[in-house]
């Protein structure tokens, strides 16, 4: 998600249209949790609404990208976030994420380090998983190239093996613009991983 345009705001206004709310698209993995709002567990809502829910969660995972995200199944006490991309500065605004144990999965490529980082302004106890070096050589045969890298040569907010890591791609040393999609980890390994980070 890269956020709205300056041309789409300009169309909303000249129109005299309300912009659209920023939704966010989340799923809740415990059935205690879903009671929480009348039983609902795959929800899209404006940011909002949703920093209204008193919702006592105990894991929040944070997923780049829509498949991963709907491949979750039940886990006490959790949500996942999907889809934010860039627009991670949006949970800041929900309380009941700062309050839980935050985990990341990005793509694994600049651009997923940098989101990361970015979200590590608002979350500062926030971890990866599925982002090291072991996942992303071990998976050399699902390798893709990311088109355009991230532009920052260090990414202040990284620990230092995912700084590690990011700084290794860009420097292309296993490849040229070497890029993991999350979605391209076979789910049982993933699953299994994401199982064991809370």
């Amino acid at each position: 998600m890269r956020g709205e345009s300056s041309t789409e705001g300009d169309f909303f206004q000249i129109c005299g249209l309300k912009v659209p709310p920023q939704l966010i698209r989340l799923r809740i993995l415990d059935d205690g949790l879903r009671q929480c709002v009348g039983g609902l567990g795959d929800i899209s809502a404006p940011w909002e609404q949703l920093a209204e829910l008193d919702l006592p969660v105990s894991n929040v995972f944070i997923v780049e990208n829509l498949q991963t995200g709907l491949a979750f199944d039940d886990l006490p006490g959790s949500v996942v976030i999907m889809q934010l991309g860039y627009g991670v500065d949006v949970l800041d605004r929900l309380p009941w994420v700062a309050k839980a144990h935050c985990l990341y999965w990005g793509d694994l490529d600049t651009h997923g380090f940098a989101i990361l980082n970015r979200a590590g302004t608002y979350l500062p106890e926030l971890k990866s998983v599925l982002m090291d070096e072991a996942t992303l050589r071990s998976h050399q045969d699902l390798w893709v190239e990311e088109k355009d890298q991230h532009a920052a040569e260090t990414l202040p907010l990284l620990s230092d093996h995912e700084q590690a890591v990011y700084q290794a791609i860009k420097r292309n040393t296993w490849g040229q613009n070497v890029r993991l999609e999350q979605e391209r980890i076979a789910w049982d390994v993933a699953w299994k991983t994401l199982q064991q980070a809370i």
